[in-house]
């Protein structure tokens, strides 16, 4: 089941939720809806599962080729997920999520028999076989989140709508959710998008991320390709840390200060005021000079707990302040103290030019 919206455009009163955006997701697909507080997310799934409705008299929401735009919400046959649950707290579990089968009307509901059955499969599916008559208050917060997903799914929706189904939960049971989200759609394969604000999140999960910035999808892609060629500064800086060294293009490099550093994807541009992008794991840290392409700069702090470490460094020539990530072996080996002089290169450059802004 493939869902398409085209070219859907939503205010409310003034301000402009969604700029004409137009995004297909194929059948069996897990999307992500990134980006941050604002920017759509929510809009765009609440259009798609018919709680809302496009301004413009040409967006169209499609399931699988089927113009639904102006469906209501309960025929479209979505199931949804929110980040409260949104569990009746008089029902047991089991009546929770056998709730969307007993209110269908009396044509097409189930027989008791067959409700009994889709709700054990779902309540095995969700690894809860045992917590059927408890109630919502009985359970933990990343068991209430499974039991409003297989609620979402008892009505065998043609798309799932998840609209930051973790966001009320802790981080390790974020992690463990997410793990669990991603195994439960590669057993049932319904066409599923997801909303979040959390990068980790959508790049473990999806199979393909859309980011949303002010109303519009600034770049959509597999993790690995939104991560490795962001397509624009925004994007490079949601999706971690950067830094941005300002800078002159000339025949295949950009040149920061009076240093020159590798950019092959300009080798053919004349010369140009731009911005380098460099994530602070790309920078190497020595106390030599290697070759013309290093920085100088002074520590000014450092936080090496866990895995990896943090130096915050400062530029000689400029008074700028950057940041440099190091594996616990590298900081070890280099062992650099306070207001010690260094010298940095940069890796994996990407240079857009200087208008461009995150």
């Amino acid at each position: 089941m493939s869902v398409e919206v085209k070219n859907i455009a939503k205010k409310f009163g003034a301000f402009p939720a969604l700029h004409n955006v137009s995004l297909k997701v194929e059948s069996g697909e897990l999307v992500a809806l990134l980006g941050p507080s604002g920017s759509g997310k929510t809009t765009l799934l609440r259009i798609i599962g018919g709680l809302d409705y496009p301004d413009n008299s040409d967006g169209h929401v499609l399931f699988y080729g089927e113009d639904v735009t102006g469906v209501p919400a309960h025929k479209r046959r979505a199931g949804f997920a929110f980040q409260h649950y949104a569990l009746f707290r008089h029902m047991n579990v089991f009546e929770n999520i056998a709730f969307g089968l007993r209110v269908r009307p009396r044509s097409t509901r189930p027989k008791e028999s067959e409700i009994r059955e889709r709700v054990h499969k779902l309540l095995k599916l969700i690894q809860l076989e045992t917590l059927g008559e408890r109630f919502p208050a009985q359970l933990s917060g990343g068991q209430r989140q499974r039991v409003a997903l297989a609620r979402a799914l008892a009505v065998e929706p043609k798309v799932l709508l998840l609209d930051e189904p973790f966001g009320a939960l802790d981080a390790k049971v974020r992690k463990e959710l997410r793990h669990w989200l991603r195994q439960l759609h590669e057993e049932i394969h319904v066409t599923t998008l997801f909303v979040t604000h959390d990068q980790e999140e959508a790049l473990e999960v999806a199979d393909r991320v859309a980011i949303l910035r002010e109303g519009n999808i600034e770049q959509i892609g597999t993790p690995a390709e939104i991560y490795d060629h962001p397509a624009t500064p925004f994007v490079y800086d949601f999706l971690g840390n950067v830094n941005a060294f300002a800078g002159m293009v000339r025949e295949g490099s950009v040149q920061i200060g009076e240093n020159k550093f590798a950019a092959p994807e300009v080798a053919g541009e004349t010369e140009t005021a731009a911005v380098a992008f460099v994530r602070p794991h790309d920078i190497r840290v020595s106390r030599e000079p290697h070759g013309a392409a290093t920085l100088p700069a002074r520590v000014k702090h450092f936080n090496a707990v866990g895995p990896v470490a943090n130096l915050e460094l400062e530029r000689l020539d400029s008074g700028e302040h950057f940041t440099v990530q190091l594996s616990k072996e590298e900081f070890l080996q280099l062992q650099p103290l306070i207001d010690e002089h260094v010298y940095v290169e940069l890796k994996n450059v990407k240079i857009f030019p200087e208008d461009y802004s995150i």
